[in-house]
């Protein structure tokens, strides 16, 4: 048993560590919401002074330590709308950045002057051949003079005439490698030659050869060239380069639509064809290589070969590419004049009309009942049920196209005279129409092609018809079809679907392929310019009979396939740079006339006009192509005439460049 005074200083000391417990409390309570305090005043003074990234990060630190902290949500919320306001402005800032960048883009290219620069890589690198090409010797003679003795005589001469050259370094080192001591004897004469002609001369007449290596020229055998002196040299090549080497124009597609580019393996073949022709073997070793990666070449061959090289690549450097400025001129215009007269006479039960015989149409016929192609297999183009059911007026007539000749279909009578005599009504229907169309269209487009490349130019409409049609598919059964009178059979047809759908364009289109003659004076053209026109619609098959119950239903085909006339020209011609070519005979008239007359009647005098129907119709079309070719530099402007305002080779450059930053005006030079 605890004694009571035991119990009573137990109670005592619980009662202390209370007190202590609520004092301790009581302190961390009031440390924390005086840090809370500094912590929000802190953030309200950041937000004041605009440092809303601090203010958030700081009443972000004072909502983790107290959730509930209701200033804190506050602030932060205040602090996102402020962002998402900045943050909008930045949105209509680029938004307004983009659209100005928009509007300056109407600004057109400027003209700038540049100056024609040749590619380095062709240029010559050794500065011994040009020393060699600039010495000239007046005069050389060897007669059954030692190889040797001659070649150590061309060395002194080269010294005595090198007149540009300081006195260090006049002279070009010759040296003879002759293992099998030949040394043959040389004959020859020679005048006014520079000492790389002379010095080709006396090793031809030798059989032997010499190579430019570093710091001196090297004269040797001609049989064979160790695989040791061969050297290998990278030689990039513009496309348009490749293009002359090759001959690889077949153009954007051939006539079957496909791809006329050489792969290239094929160009690579083609080009090593080329200099082996061009007198650079690539045969005579085993060691001599030629490789193509699409940009450039990767060659190995003995020094003088690879100058060889260089020097028709220096011919074909320059980039020759053609504008082509073609003007499509087209009027068309059209007339129609028409005057028929229909008589309908009635008396009692009898009735009197000018028809023609066996036929319910009128003799006196109009344009577009004369030579309109509705109807002209099945009947009206409806489905029909024999029997005395009723027909249903369902179209199935070929669709129109705009550029069909004027026959005045749907024009309104323009008078319908009606009168009663004695028992008689007569009845005069008038059509008159007169009608005058045209048409003016001009097209020019305008485009730059690369010589002995071909170029495609179309201005047409795009029609979509399809070649075949699915089976038609017809079926009997029992139906509550209200079609059929008299019975509860159906039939049902379905039409042939549409298949295998082509394009054909209907318009003008010109492939053309120019090619800079080699003395850049001329440009010969290979124009092929086609004209294809819509003539109209042939239906094919013969219609569909369903019979049920006795009522048959007839079903008009409806496949239709279009016909096209087609105008084309292919020529080749050779003009001067500048010039235009005029292609013209690409003309077309239509007539149609119709003369229709009521026998004896119409042959009256004067009134055989009522009892006769008049009407023609024309439409003429004539087509002229404007062809110019202007020879054009990599800098956009002609590369050789003179136009005002414009060098010849001017750089024609968009003044503004847009950059990440926005757009910005081009520097001047």
């Amino acid at each position: 048993m605890i004694s009571y005074l035991t119990r009573t200083l137990i109670v005592a000391l619980v009662l202390c560590l209370s007190v202590y417990a609520e004092d301790t409390y009581e302190q961390v309570f009031q440390q924390e919401q005086a840090s809370l305090s500094t912590l929000l005043e802190r953030g309200r003074a950041q937000y004041r002074y605009g440092d809303y990234s601090g203010a958030q990060e700081t009443f972000r630190s004072v909502e983790i330590r107290d959730p509930d902290n209701a200033e804190a949500k506050y602030y932060q919320a205040k602090i996102a709308e402020l962002l998402q306001k900045q943050s909008y402005l930045d949105h209509k800032k680029t938004r307004e950045q983009m659209l100005e960048e928009v509007s300056r883009s109407w600004q057109r290219p400027q003209i700038r002057l540049t100056e024609e620069q040749s590619e380095a890589l062709l240029q010559d690198e050794s500065p011994i051949l040009k020393k060699m090409q600039s010495i000239v010797l007046p005069r050389v003679s060897f007669s059954e003079m030692p190889l040797s003795r001659a070649i150590e005589t061309l060395s002194d001469l080269s010294e005595e005439f090198d007149l540009e050259a300081d006195k260090a370094s006049k002279g070009v080192n010759i040296v003879l490698i002759d293992p099998e001591q030949k040394n043959p004897a040389v004959s020859l004469t020679l005048r006014n030659v520079t000492l790389d002609k002379a010095l080709n001369f006396v090793t031809k007449s030798v059989n032997y050869q010499y190579d430019v290596e570093q710091g001196a020229v090297v004269v040797r055998a001609g049989d064979g060239v160790s695989s040791s002196l061969l050297e290998t040299e990278f030689f990039p090549i513009s496309r348009a380069t490749v293009i002359r080497l090759t001959g690889s124009s077949v153009g954007l597609h051939d006539k079957k639509g496909q791809a006329g580019d050489l792969s290239i393996q094929e160009e690579e073949l083609a080009l090593l064809n080329f200099f082996q022709r061009a007198g650079v073997l690539f045969d005579a070793d085993p060691g001599r290589s030629l490789a193509f990666d699409g940009t450039q070449l990767i060659v190995t061959q003995t020094p003088r070969n690879l100058q060889r090289l260089r020097n028709i690549l220096r011919r074909y450097q320059e980039t020759k590419q053609v504008e082509i400025e073609a003007k499509f001129m087209e009027v068309q215009q059209g007339a129609l004049e028409e005057l028929g007269f229909q008589w309908n006479v009635t008396h009692g039960s009898s009735t009197y009309q000018t028809q023609a015989l066996n036929s319910s149409a009128s003799a006196l016929r109009s344009l577009g009942g004369a030579f309109s192609t509705q109807g002209t297999t099945a009947g009206d183009g409806s489905i029909t049920f024999a029997n005395g059911a009723p027909a249903m007026p369902l179209s199935n007539s070929p669709p129109a196209f705009p550029n069909n000749i004027n026959l005045g279909v749907g024009t309104p009578n323009i008078a319908n005279i009606l009168g009663v005599t004695d028992g008689w009504r007569v009845n005069l229907i008038i059509k008159a129409l007169e009608q005058k169309t045209g048409t003016d269209l001009m097209s020019a487009p305008k485009l730059t092609v690369l010589s002995g490349k071909t170029a495609e130019i179309v201005v047409a409409q795009e029609m979509r018809y399809p070649q075949s049609y699915g089976k038609i598919n017809s079926a009997v059964g029992t139906s509550n079809s209200t079609l059929v009178t008299g019975g509860s059979a159906g039939v049902t047809i379905t039409a042939g679907t549409p298949q295998d759908f082509t394009v054909r364009e209907v318009g003008v289109q010109m492939q053309v392929t120019p090619t800079v003659e080699d003395d850049n004076e001329s440009i010969s053209l290979r124009l092929e310019p086609e004209v294809t026109e819509f003539e109209g619609f042939v239906e094919y098959g013969g219609s569909s009979v369903a019979i049920a119950s006795g009522t048959t239903v007839n079903v008009p085909s409806g496949f239709f396939q279009p016909i096209f006339s087609v105008r084309r020209i292919q020529t080749e011609v050779t003009i001067y740079d500048g010039a235009t070519v005029i292609m013209g005979g690409l003309t077309r008239e239509q007539v149609k006339e119709v003369d229709d007359r009521v026998p004896v009647l119409g042959n009256i005098p004067l009134l055989g006009r009522l009892f006769r129907s008049k009407g023609e119709t024309s439409q003429k079309r004539n087509l002229l192509i404007f062809v110019t070719a202007n020879m054009i530099s990599p800098g956009g402007a002609p590369s050789r005439q003179m136009v005002n305002n414009v060098p010849p080779g001017g750089l024609f450059q968009n003044p503004v460049i847009v950059t990440p930053a926005g757009a910005t005006q081009r520097g001047q030079d």
